[in-house]
């Protein structure tokens, strides 16, 4: 979780699945309204996790010092 939300990944069906379960809960809860916005990313070239694309910035930062 940060700022401007949650970053979730993972294949489609589970992601998709997740939400749809956040949805539910927040229904169950009381709530009679949630909105979910989805920003989707895919590459094919190489593999890349949250914590990689983190790692990248916080190099580039560094080197900024």
């Amino acid at each position: 979780m940060h700022s401007a939300g949650t970053t979730i990944e993972g294949p489609w069906d589970k992601v998709l699945t997740l939400i749809g379960q956040a949805h539910t809960v927040l229904h169950e809860k009381g709530l009679v309204r949630v909105h979910s916005d989805i920003r989707v990313g895919s590459r094919t070239d190489k593999r890349e996790t949250m914590e990689s694309k983190v790692a990248s910035v916080q190099k580039v930062l560094a080197k900024n010092k």
